[in-house]
C-alpha cells in the first residue's frame, strides 16, 4: 500500500467516524424534539449526510438506538473514571445519568421494551459496573443507604423515565427529572 493510499483510506475512516457521530448527535436531537418515531430522513438531514450514509452506519432505528444508549454509557464511564475516589462521584454520576435521560428522552422507554436484548443488558450492566465504587465510597461515608444494591439503581433510571415521559418541552422535562431525582435522594441518604 502506498503512502497516498494509506493517506486516503485514513481520512475515509476518519470522515466515517466524523459522520456517525454527526448522525448519533442529530438522533439525540431529533428524537428530544420529535420522539423516537420521527423519520430517519430527518436525522440524515440535520446531521448533514444522505440517507444511505445513516443506513450504512445503522441499518435501522433500533441500531441507531443502540448507538445513542452506548454514546450515552461511554460518557457515564468517563465520568466515573475522572471522579475515581472523589465522595461527590455518586451525585456527579446520577446528575450525568439523569442528563442523559433528559436529552434522549423517549430513547430509554424505546429501549425497554426490548430489555432482553443481550447488547441492551451489556449497557446496562456497564452502568452498574460504573456506579459501584461510587456507591461503596457514599455508603462508606454514610451519605448512601447501606442497602442499595444494583437492582435499585436500575429502578432508579426507570422512575426517572417515567417522571419524565410525556413532558415535551426540554426545560420542563429536566425540571420534572431534577425533581424526581432531589426526592429519590433524600430517601437514599444514609
Amino acid at each position: 500500500m502506498t503512502s497516498v493510499q494509506i493517506t486516503e483510506s485514513h481520512t475515509l475512516r476518519r470522515d466515517a467516524r466524523r459522520n456517525r457521530a454527526l448522525i448519533i448527535e442529530a438522533a439525540r436531537e431529533v428524537f428530544a424534539i420529535a420522539g423516537f418515531s420521527a423519520p430517519l430522513d430527518a436525522v440524515a438531514r440535520r446531521a448533514g449526510v444522505g440517507r444511505g450514509t445513516l443506513y450504512r452506519h445503522f441499518p435501522d432505528r433500533y441500531a441507531l438506538a443502540v448507538a445513542i444508549f452506548e454514546d450515552n454509557v461511554r460518557d457515564i464511564e468517563r465520568l466515573a473514571a475522572a471522579h475515581d475516589g472523589r465522595a461527590d462521584a455518586f451525585d456527579a454520576l446520577l446528575r450525568a445519568l439523569l442528563d442523559h435521560q433528559v436529552r434522549s428522552h423517549g430513547l430509554h422507554q424505546a429501549l425497554a421494551k426490548g430489555t432482553e436484548a443481550p447488547e441492551l443488558q451489556a449497557l446496562a450492566e456497564r452502568i452498574v459496573r460504573a456506579f459501584a465504587e461510587p456507591v461503596r465510597r457514599a455508603q462508606e461515608d454514610g451519605a448512601l443507604r447501606s442497602d442499595l444494591v444494583k437492582e435499585d439503581l436500575l429502578d432508579i433510571m426507570r422512575m426517572v423515565a417515567s417522571v419524565i415521559e410525556g413532558v415535551d418541552d426540554i426545560e420542563r422535562r429536566r425540571a420534572s427529572a431534577d425533581r424526581a431525582i432531589d426526592l429519590l435522594r433524600n430517601g437514599l441518604r444514609g
